[in-house]
């Protein structure tokens, strides 16, 4: 499963950039997300667990999260829950009139044997992942612009 969501958002890349990275903030970018709680930090990385109701259903991951700032890029990789084994880019780009580009990726195959890509493709990347990203895509918008 592969899916990529676009926006637009009229706000500078570095503050695109610090809200993205700031996982403990993303229950102000949509209430599907309940809590996150931190579990280790570093400079450049953090790893993390969340939860939350995705389309009303439970969901809980954790995540470690690194931040290439100079490259305008933030890697996911899912270590545990449901989704474990994604990996999730989100990619900065300025452009005139400070407006920013914002492309996000999600790459998964859940390692279920025979089932797992049919799962990936047919049922968590479009109901859930898909569904997520838009609504968080839409939080960022509503929050910086």
């Amino acid at each position: 499963m592969r899916t990529t969501h676009d926006a637009v958002i009229r706000a500078a890349p570095e503050a695109i950039f610090a809200l993205a990275a700031d996982v403990e903030r993303w229950p102000d970018l949509d209430p599907a997300y309940r809590w996150c709680r931190v579990l280790e930090r570093t400079a450049t990385t953090v790893v993390f667990e969340m939860g939350g109701r995705i389309r009303g259903w439970p969901a809980r991951w954790r995540a470690r999260q690194e931040r290439f700032p100079e490259e305008g890029r933030i890697l996911f990789r899912h270590l545990a829950g449901l989704t474990r084994g994604m990996v999730v880019e989100w990619r900065l780009r300025s452009e005139p009139e400070n407006r920013t580009h914002v492309r996000i990726d999600h790459d998964l195959v859940m390692a279920w044997p025979v089932v797992g890509r049919l799962v990936s493709d047919v049922i968590v990347g479009p109901l859930f992942i898909d569904w997520i990203a838009r609504r968080t895509l839409r939080g960022v918008k509503r929050l910086l612009e």
